[in-house]
């Protein structure tokens, strides 16, 4: 008997909620800006709909005063006398600068779109304020794509992933996939829905909320729980979601270096379609549930020494819940916005190193990109960032492995896809001889590249690494077959930004004037010349049938041998 009664008490531990739900709007105006009402009926109107409603009016309008009142502060007293035992009325402003737009709750003071965003940023810090990122689209802005600020990360903790006070899908994919940006920027945010009102129907405009997870429902808890990111946006007015950590829950940073447990737990009247947990890797799994009720546990070891994870949940009828991230991380300093970009057997690696804590530290980076390591020291200043970039040449092609590794903690790990390397060849100057393309088809095979065709002439500086150029035909048109200026430039560009061409002779070419153009353009000291069906290079009087020097080839081409010596020579 007393282990049935043992197994019951461990059962209703595993599946108690140990914070109340408190349905919330934090997005609204009223006629102290572009919307309808007052800061009074606002709050009147909503606590029949929520627990906690937020006034958040445009900052621009608060220069005119009423009856000689700020209109933040009129707000506050509002709020202050509208807050009770079940309703937590707060007070802001929302700043709409040209690059988004940011609520920032509870101040006595505000700043508007007249200050730059870095000094919106310094205010918030200066004035330890709660804020939040408000609809992130394109329309409205994204914060120059969410720069990553440290110091200001402590505050502005809250992204709104639905924004709207009509009836439907507020929740987009757009501020989902920012919401992901930010996440990889750097940024600590909780989810939120807004409903944004500017006609009136504060909280009950439509079901849209910002679920917060709080002890009470008090000014002080509720303030306590934004700020530690204990939020989800949800679609459905009264659905319940908990994701959890040990005793950490949505919103929280877990400091570990070793393997987590996952607590997930859905309930409402609306069945679940199905849940996913999405990490900084990608969806890590999903669950096809359609029940009104759902419990699970995962056990997790993390990639790297800082990964974050939150929930994506689609009900029957298409409402969508997200959750606020839980950071799993086992060092303050970590990378985020890794980047990188691919050209032919050369990988260009980018990444933020951030310094999350409050101390100054020298950190010993080492980087391993396809088995190349490479060690570097690195100094960061306390909630600072600094910005790595690396390049690797002479890379396999194919899929190479990327990791970042951090006093010998996994920083981040990845893949990405080295490019081979590609001949750009020229067929646009009555240079196109059938047996010299397929001996470069079947020579570039032998090395794992690809030709490609130009054309429609250089009219851009080439984007290929390589560029075989043979000369005119014999009986070609003058018109057709001569270099233009602007390609002469072209190449030479191509070639002062370290890329390789080789001038191809070959049975039955010849020399065009603005060949031997370009080739002193390249080398005042070369000259282009025919005796006959003979074509040669003249460099202070000395012949020569092949030449290489610069990036600059020079090679007759008249057989698979031939291909396969000047492929050898270009990929040097």
């Amino acid at each position: 008997m007393r282990k049935v009664l043992l197994l019951l008490v461990l059962f209703l531990y595993s599946t108690s909620f140990c914070y109340q739900f408190y349905f919330a709007n934090l997005h609204a105006h009223t006629a102290y800006s572009d919307g309808v009402g007052t800061p009074e009926e606002a709050f009147e109107h909503a606590r029949r709909y929520v627990h906690v409603q937020a006034i958040t009016d445009h900052a621009e309008y608060f220069s005119q005063k009423i009856d000689g009142q700020d209109k933040l502060l009129l707000t506050k007293a509002a709020a202050e006398k509208a807050t009770t035992r079940d309703f937590v009325a707060l007070w802001g402003f929302e700043w709409t600068g040209g690059v988004g737009h940011i609520n920032v709750y509870c101040t006595d003071e505000w700043i508007d779109r007249t200050r730059s965003l870095q000094e919106l940023y310094d205010w918030i810090v200066e004035k330890r304020a709660l804020a939040q990122f408000n609809h992130p689209i394109a329309t409205f802005g994204t914060f120059y794509d969410f720069e990553y600020d440290p110091k200001v990360d402590e505050f502005i903790n809250l992204i709104e992933v639905g924004n709207g006070s009509w009836r439907g899908r507020i929740i987009s994919d757009e501020m989902i996939s920012n919401y992901v940006l930010a996440l990889k920027k750097g940024w600590h945010l909780g989810a939120t829905a807004g409903q944004d009102n500017h006609k009136g129907g504060w909280g009950s405009a439509n079901d849209a909320r910002t679920v917060i997870l709080a002890d009470e429902l008090s000014l002080e808890s509720i303030l306590t729980a934004l700020m530690q990111r204990r939020t989800y946006a949800s679609e459905d007015k009264n659905a319940k979601l908990w994701f959890s950590c040990g005793q950490s829950v949505m919103g929280s940073i877990v400091e570990t270096s070793e393997s987590v447990s996952f607590g997930i737990r859905y309930e409402d009247d609306e069945p679940l379609e199905k849940l996913c947990l999405i990490s900084e890797s990608g969806t890590v799994t999903e669950w096809t549930v359609n029940s009104n009720y759902f419990e699970t546990t995962l056990d997790m070891t993390p990639p790297d020494a800082n990964e974050w994870y939150f929930l994506y949940a689609v009900q029957k009828d298409g409402d969508r819940i997200v959750s606020s991230p839980i950071w799993v991380r086992a060092s303050r300093i970590y990378p985020v916005n890794v980047r990188f970009s691919s050209s032919p057997r050369t990988l260009n690696l980018s990444f933020d190193l951030v310094n999350f804590s409050d101390t100054a530290s020298e950190v010993e980076v080492k980087i391993v990109v396809a088995n190349q390591p490479e060690e570097l020291r690195v100094f960061l200043q306390p909630k600072a960032k600094v910005v790595v970039n690396r390049s690797y040449t002479n890379l396999t092609p194919g899929s190479a492995e990327i990791r970042v590794e951090l006093a010998g903690l996994i920083g981040w790990k990845g893949h990405a896809e080295v490019l081979r390397d590609s001949i750009l060849l020229d067929v646009s100057h009555e240079n196109d001889e059938s047996r010299l393309t397929g001996w470069l088809n079947e020579a570039s095979r032998c090395f794992g590249i690809v030709v490609e065709k130009n054309t429609a002439y250089f009219k851009k500086i080439p984007k290929n690494r390589l560029i075989v150029l043979p000369l005119p035909k014999k009986g070609s048109f003058p018109e057709t077959r001569q270099l233009n200026d602007f390609e002469i430039e072209n190449i030479l560009r191509h070639l002062k930004m370290g890329g390789k061409i080789a001038l191809v002779s070959y049975d039955g070419s010849i020399v065009d004037e603005s060949f031997v153009k370009l080739v002193k353009a390249i080398d005042p000291d070369l000259n282009l010349s025919q005796i006959e069906d003979r074509i040669f290079l003249e460099l202070r009087g000395k012949e020569m049938n092949n030449y290489a020097s610069g990036g600059f080839i020079f090679a007759r081409v008249n057989s698979l041998q031939d291909a396969i010596e000047l492929l050898e020579e270009l990929l040097k």
